[in-house]
């Protein structure tokens, strides 16, 4: 029961972080109506841009997170502007192949940069493990929940309480109408897309306490996108709970089978979830007129 608990826990960190990446995921799809498969390697970015920051130049860790975020956001209207903007309009697959290619830029950039090899991030976030009722629970992954519980806070109320953030959603649920009624539906897209990058961003930084850092970390920033497939692609609350319940199933497949096995289980619960319910936990069903 003990190592069930902390399993839990454990999935519970890692999943918080797969929730706000998904939350960047929900955003970019309900305001352009395209799958992002770029999301992972704008994780990929975020980490290796704090990595920099912290060896080349030696800036402390408090101080690399608002840079990583405003090179993030600058990262998020470049590629409104160059990519989606000039696309928009476009079929689908077009543009779905465009955030591949965008997806493989990254990944040979950060090549070119820092290499094939992993890096390990210096001692950024206190890990001490903490005995709680006979259960360890390692410092790190509750400020992890702490930091991503708060951004998704943040975001929350952004959404709900503030002119922009109700544009925004005007705009997600039909940018038609909301363009009549003077909302600028570009500004929106662009937002929503730096937004997504910056979330992104801040997924890379606290996957980067984790484990090692390496072009790989952009396959973990992809689990974001069953996450959103599973709380239902355009629900933002579905995309926290989506993401705490892959991190959760991941952790329990690693613990009690083994990390090969975990991706696989992960994915056959999305399969299974998608056949019972097709629009995703927090998803409505469409409406199909004869």
């Amino acid at each position: 029961m003990t190592e069930f608990i902390q399993l839990v826990v454990s999935g519970l960190a890692i999943g918080s972080i797969y929730g706000l990446i998904a939350l960047g995921f929900v955003l970019i799809y309900k305001s352009t109506d395209v799958f992002s498969f770029a999301q992972g390697d704008l994780v990929m970015v975020g980490a290796y841009l704090g990595f920099g920051l912290l060896t080349w130049l030696g800036i402390p860790f408090l101080a690399v997170i608002p840079i990583v975020l405003v090179l993030a956001a600058l990262l998020g209207l470049a590629i409104q502007r160059f990519v989606f903007k000039p696309m928009m309009g476009s079929p689908l697959l077009i543009m779905v192949m465009a955030t591949i290619a965008l997806s493989l830029l990254l990944r040979g950039v950060v090549v070119i940069i820092w290499g094939t090899g992993a890096v390990t991030y210096p001692s950024t976030l206190p890990n001490v493990a903490l005995d709680i009722f006979g259960v360890k629970i390692a410092t790190v992954d509750l400020i992890i929940m702490g930091v991503t519980a708060l951004a998704i806070l943040i975001f929350g109320l952004f959404f709900r309480l503030t002119r922009v953030g109700l544009h925004m959603r005007a705009i997600a649920e039909n940018s038609e109408a909301a363009a009549v009624v003077g909302i600028n539906a570009n500004r929106m897209f662009s937002l929503a897309l730096l937004i997504g990058t910056v979330t992104a961003a801040v997924g890379g930084l606290l996957l980067a306490n984790l484990q090692l850092v390496s072009t790989n970390i952009s396959e973990l920033g992809l689990l974001s996108f069953p996450a959103a497939v599973l709380g239902g692609m355009r629900s933002i609350p579905g995309s926290v709970v989506g993401g705490l319940i892959i991190g959760v199933i991941g952790q329990l497949a690693t613990g009690y089978i083994n990390g090969t096995a975990a991706t696989a289980i992960t994915f056959g619960v999305l399969l299974v979830v998608l056949l019972l319910r097709p629009q995703g936990i927090f998803g409505s069903k469409g409406v199909v007129r004869a």
